[in-house]
């Protein structure tokens, strides 16, 4: 009888000891093709193979996903970097360790028959781009990196899903982007008459997306920490050279998405994971000359990711 007690109180101590790390992460926006890594990494048992445990929460934005982390409803988010940044501004001691969105999706779209094909071009141009729409709450700073007057322009407030009708109509010349996945309508509604002046191409190029952790957590947990973001890391090393399964991970996960729409996505946000430029380099480190006074301080940290796990190339 004591033998049996005691063998059951070790098995009991092992389950506690050896219990998997529960990770809730909550998605900056509902589950699409930009979360497919961390799905496929999912499936793969490479999360509970280090003995985490992950709950994927699907969010409203950024900034949502950043307030759920500071109260707590998950142990990590996905956010843009800028996001991550005004949260700090706040008083909030957040972390970006990994960065998603290597580089910038921030694009002006353009038709051929009156394209914008160098800064310049824009010059008394009409540009949807509401209030708060990145390209347009950077427009100084682009103005500015390449000697254009801010005043060069007209903007137009307008919704992302009015865009490309207006474009369509020749209601404006150019249509802001600030969101990979909206790139797939433009293709779709404008096929080879399109331009796209991507600003990864001439600055400036922020970080967009990043996995963000609190630092308390990480404190406290820095073993799951590591391995939760290091199997995420895997997971879109992997995905950049093989998306089938990756977005068939997603759509299983999630059966109300297309397949095809999806694989279209992905081909928007891989250049933006995994640029050419970076090819042979630590997939998702952040690149101090890039990221600049975002991360000041120590907002962003490349000490959890995996060096050996790089881009393609």
């Amino acid at each position: 009888m004591r033998t049996l007690l005691l063998t059951l109180f070790c098995f009991l101590l092992d389950s506690q000891t050896f219990a998997a790390e529960g990770v809730r992460l909550c998605l900056n926006w509902a589950p699409g093709a930009d979360h497919a890594p961390i799905y496929f990494a999912r499936q793969q048992g490479w999360y509970a193979d280090a003995n985490v445990a992950v709950d994927l929460l699907p969010g409203g934005g950024s900034g949502e996903a950043l307030k759920k982390l500071a109260a707590g409803e998950c142990e990590a988010a996905i956010a843009d970097l800028s996001a991550v940044r005004a949260d700090r501004a706040s008083g909030k001691d957040v972390v970006a360790v990994m960065a998603i969105f290597t580089d910038s999706p921030l694009a002006f779209y353009s038709l051929a028959d009156k394209p914008v094909l160098v800064p310049t071009d824009l010059a008394g141009k009409r540009i949807a781009g509401y209030a708060t729409d990145p390209p347009r709450r950077l427009w100084a700073a682009f103005a500015q990196r390449h000697g254009l007057a801010e005043e060069l322009v007209s903007w137009i407030d307008m919704p992302n899903n009015a865009k490309v009708a207006a474009l369509a109509r020749n209601e404006i010349e150019v249509a802001a982007n600030g969101f990979y996945h909206h790139h797939v309508e433009y293709l779709d509604a404008f096929g080879d008459r399109l331009r796209v002046l991507w600003w990864r191409d001439i600055g400036p190029n922020p970080v967009g997306n990043v996995l963000v952790l609190s630092r308390a957590w990480i404190t406290d947990h820095t073993g799951p920490a590591r391995a939760f973001v290091q199997s995420t890391q895997r997971g879109y090393a992997s995905c950049a050279n093989a998306p089938e399964a990756c977005v068939a991970a997603l759509t299983a996960a999630n059966p109300h998405l297309d397949t095809v729409r999806e694989h279209a996505k992905w081909a928007a946000a891989r250049p933006l994971i995994a640029p050419p430029r970076r090819a042979g380099m630590t997939l998702g480190a952040f690149d101090p000359t890039q990221v600049g006074a975002d991360c000041a301080g120590d907002a962003c940290t490349n000490e959890l990711l995996d060096a050996a796990v790089t881009s393609p190339r």
